[in-house]
């Protein structure tokens, strides 16, 4: 008799496996698909400023997260300008800051075509300075429109939007340092009482000191004016004079602080003796007097005239003056401050 043969559970055991194997993979996709199908936009929406304009043909949106950063934080600054075709962006400009805030990087792109509009992204990483409320007052860009057939074609218009307030906290929080929470100062040390004759001597040493110094002021101040009353003013002209060649400017090439100096001398000189306010007056305003109230005889005074005009266009113009013209103004400028000079002695000239 013929027994039909019943499958043992044995030999069903890898059929079995495989389904829980599959019904194991089939949760599994279901359970990691979950937090895709619930995003966390509203939640990054929350942490984010966000302001919207729109001008004509541009559409312009400014977002900035965390909406409350912490002082360490760098924020992101996102503009996203949307643009009818045929119309300029240009990107904006903030230099290194904006508002209260450091810029650390910047970087823009251009996002595909929407129809028939462009898409521009400018992204911003900002670093605050301080804690607290800060504003940034404005965003804004410029756009000219050149689509034909448009008015105003090609001119700048601005877009802005409205300010936008920013909450910086401090890595503290509420546990900011205060001056209440130090412990209280500890009364002062008496020091130990200084001997009577201490004071007596240091005080009678101290005046001693001061009326000898006042004495020796009085008399220096008063023994260099008397000596600056006696000279005359050939006697200084003659002393600034020794003074400057003894410097060997002239020998150094320093010829633009030589001719200042030399120059000097002779206005100095010339004011002393007649008057005239010769160091704050230019050349053309210098001569003019000499000539009017005849300070010199008429070849003299042309000769003067050439003598500072000489002087200056070394001061002024930078002109290098060879080793003849050097020794002709120093013998010019003897001569008009009355010093006999050695030039023309060796050179047998007469002024």
């Amino acid at each position: 008799m013929n027994r039909t043969k019943t499958p043992s559970l044995c030999s069903l055991c890898p059929l079995w496996l495989i389904a829980l194997v599959l019904m194991l993979s089939v949760l599994a996709g279901c359970k990691s698909q979950k937090p895709a199908q619930q995003p966390d936009g509203g939640a990054a929406a929350a942490n984010t400023v966000e302001k919207s304009v729109e001008r004509g043909p541009v559409r312009m949106t400014v977002r900035v997260s965390p909406k409350e950063p912490r002082l360490s934080d760098l924020l992101d600054l996102e503009i996203v300008v949307e643009a009818e075709a045929g119309v300029e962006v240009r990107p904006p400009v903030f230099g290194k800051a904006v508002g209260d805030f450091l810029v650390r990087d910047y970087r823009a792109k251009d996002a595909p075509a929407a129809g028939e509009k462009t898409v521009r992204n400018f992204h911003y990483q900002l670093e605050p300075r301080s804690s607290g409320k800060h504003l940034i007052r404005s965003v804004g860009i410029e756009f000219s429109d050149h689509r034909p057939g448009k008015e105003g074609k090609g001119e700048p218009v601005l877009l802005e939007t409205e300010p936008l307030e920013i909450l910086v906290t401090s890595e503290l929080g509420d546990k900011t340092p205060s001056l209440a929470d130090l412990a209280p100062m500890h009364s002062p040390v008496p020091l130990p009482p200084s001997p009577f004759w201490f004071w007596v001597l240091g005080l009678s040493g101290l005046g001693a000191a001061l009326a000898g110094a006042a004495l020796w002021y009085r008399r220096h101040r008063k023994s260099a004016a008397e000596g600056e009353a006696k000279k005359t003013p050939e006697e200084t002209a003659h002393a600034e004079m020794r003074a400057l060649l003894a410097r060997n400017l002239h020998g150094k090439g320093e010829f633009k602080e030589f001719y200042v100096g030399l120059t000097g001398i002779v206005r100095r000189y010339i004011e002393a003796t007649t008057g005239i306010r010769a160091p704050e007056q230019t050349t053309e305003e210098f001569l003019r007097d000499v000539r009017a109230r005849e300070v010199f005889p008429r070849e003299r005074a042309a000769q003067f005239g050439q003598f500072l005009e000489a002087a200056d266009l070394v001061k002024y113009a930078a002109m290098q003056p060879g080793t003849r013209q050097v020794e002709e103004a120093i013998a010019r400028a003897q001569e008009f401050v009355g010093l006999p000079s050695a030039f023309q002695v060796a050179s047998g000239k007469q002024g």
